[in-house]
Formats: C-alpha cells, structure tokens, sequence
C-alpha cells in the first residue's frame, strides 16, 4: 500500500494585488446543457491582451477567454462569456469551476490562491421525516450530507462535497440506505451529518450535466496528484481551513466496494447463511488509486451494531465470522471502508440464517 500522510501547517497568506479585478456575478450558477451563458465580469486596470482561463477545481485549464482591453475601457468594466463548455465542445460536468485571470501576461488573479476552503461552522440541518434536507448557505460552498445510525455505521452518502450555491437548499432522501434495504427513518438512532467549506471566491457552479466529472478528466488525459504538504495550511486571515479543500476530488469519491458471501457474488440476491461466514471485501479497481493516498480501515456491523474491524485496511480483505447468537430469521450485514482522507465506501446486504444459533 502506498501511505502518503499529508503535514498540515498554520500559515497567513500573503495580501493579495492584481492589476485586474474580478466582479461580483449576478448568480455563482448556471445550466450550459440548456445554453445558458455565463458572463465573468473583469475590471481591468491597464489596457493591453486579457486572457481568463477556466480551471477546474483541481487545477486544469478547461477553457481559454480572450479579448483586447482598449485604453478607453481601463477601469471599466469588461464582460466575457462562457458557455460551460471545455476547449473540445463538450459541456463539463457539475462541478466549481475557477476563473484565472490576466492581463499581458502578468497580474494574474488566481481566487483559488487567496480564498476558500473556510470551515462553514454551526450549520444545523432543518430534517424532516418524510425525507427533506434543508439548510441555508450565505455563500457557494461545498457540502458534504451523509446519514446513519448513531454509534453504528454509515449507511448512505446524500451528498459528497458537492458545490452548492448560497441561498436556502434543499436534498430529498427517501430516507434508505444506499443499497435500498434498510429504511432508516425507522431507526430511532438515526444520524445526519452536515458539513461544509466555502468555495474560492467567484467559482462558477455548472448544474444539468450529471456527466462523472472524475472519468471526464480521466478522458482529458489529466492526472491526479496529492498536493505538496508545504500548499497546505490550516488558517487563512484567522479563519479555520478545511483539509478537505486541498485534496484531489478523486480522493474525495465514494469507493465503490464489492462483496463475496462465502465466495457468492452478492447482488440483489437472497443470501443464506447455515453456519459461520466469510465475507470478502474489495474494491473498484477506479478507486484504488484514491483509497491508497492514506491509510483506511473495514469495519463489520450486524443489524447496525459494531462486531469487528481491521483499521490496517487492505483489499481484498476475507472477515470470517460465526452468527452464534443470531435467532432464525433476516439479518443485515454492513460493510464501511473508511479512508483516514475523509471517503467512505459502503455496502449493506441481508443474509438469512436457518437453524438455532
């Protein structure tokens, strides 16, 4: 396994001076699948080529805008639009994206250097039971919303990390897990988790293309990279950072895991148990790479109790365990991997059990 283990430092930023300026938006969002266009408006303070080069939020050159600021416009402002599409034509995928500006080649204004990744503190969700998330976000941020039962295990990712612009918010659940077997409004130690960072200043969040933005890059030929520990900081002008602001958005995915019951594939399946047990637990071969940029651990849980764990995770990795004690009848079994960067992987399955236990 590689362990990479980032070193996290307390640093202030230097102040920040550009010769350009970028505006305020009218909305930080739009829909390109509908042709919609967004305009970035610049204030520059000399004349000469001015170039915005769209970036990811992992740092990779999308698109390139240009125009010529003519000496009657200087401190005025000028407008470029996008239509939220990447340099081949296609419609990028949701996601943040980051304007980078500058202007005869100098003076750039990178937001993504000096802004975002502030620790949204106190958000309390407003949770309602028939399967309604609401909370309320002064600016665009990203939001991380996942359920499960208090003292037990994850059961579901409702939402990871994703870019949010401010206003009121809402995401609608239909209160399972992510595998459709437990219904957790049901679960009388039911827990939601909300969480969230604030964007660098004038993103640009892209909605209506529910493209995968990780297989998008992959496509683009751009690789993925841990960042250098000395970028990292953990403060910024007195303000908490949040460490998930500087990882790769692979690492930031949600694993996908496949399972084995005694050597069966397990799908939709029944699954039916008539003495102990072997699970074997891997995972997709696209999320290798991210799982293994920090340590991660498996854990087991019966009916959403703990009963093991192996925090020096490894895949695939074979748990042999003996029901003893289970009555005749439907059980579930839940399976968290958990990398120490923040991603879970989750499966949850039912097994039946025969006989006295």
């Amino acid at each position: 396994m590689v362990v990479r283990l980032l070193i996290f430092c307390l640093a202030v930023s230097a102040p920040f001076a550009s010769a350009v300026t970028i505006a305020d938006y009218s909305s930080p969002a739009f829909n390109p699948s509908n042709g919609e266009q967004f305009e970035i408006p610049i204030i520059p303070e000399e004349f000469g080529a001015l170039v915005v080069v769209i970036t990811t939020p992992d740092g990779d050159e999308v698109r390139q805008l240009e125009t010529t600021v003519p000496e009657t416009t200087v401190g005025e402002q000028v407008v470029l639009e996008w239509d939220g599409r990447d340099a081949h034509g296609k419609v990028v995928p949701d996601e943040a994206y980051v304007p980078v500006v500058t202007l005869n080649g100098e003076g750039v204004n990178n937001p993504a250097e000096y802004s975002g990744g502030e620790v949204i503190e106190g958000m309390k969700p407003d949770f309602s039971r028939k399967g309604v998330i609401s909370f309320r976000l002064d600016e665009p941020s990203r939001i991380l919303i996942r359920t499960g039962i208090q003292g037990g295990p994850l059961m579901r990712t409702l939402a990871n990390w994703e870019p949010r612009a401010p206003g009121k918010n809402i995401v609608r659940w239909d209160g399972y897990d992510r595998d459709g077997v437990v219904n957790l409004m049901e679960e009388p130690d039911l827990g939601v988790l909300l969480t969230g960072f604030r964007l660098p200043d004038h993103s640009i969040i892209t909605i209506g293309n529910d493209r995968d933005y990780s297989e998008w890059r992959a496509a683009h030929g751009w690789t993925d990279q841990m960042p250098d520990p000395k970028s990292i900081v953990l403060q910024r002008d007195g303000e908490r950072l949040s460490r998930h602001f500087f990882l790769p958005r692979i690492v930031e995915r949600e694993p996908e895991l496949s399972l084995k019951l005694n050597n069966e594939t397990v799908n939709d399946q029944d699954m039916s148990v008539d003495g102990p047990l072997t699970v074997t637990v891997d995972l997709d071969s696209t999320d290798q790479w991210a799982m293994d940029q920090s340590q991660y651990e498996v854990a087991f849980f019966i009916n959403g109790e703990f009963v093991a764990e192996e925090e020096q995770g490894y895949v695939p990795l074979r748990w042999r365990w003996n029901p003893t004690g289970l009555e005749p009848g439907t059980h579930t079994l839940t399976v968290n991997v958990s990398s120490f960067n923040g991603a879970v992987g989750v499966r949850t399955f039912e097994f039946t059990t025969t006989g006295d236990r």
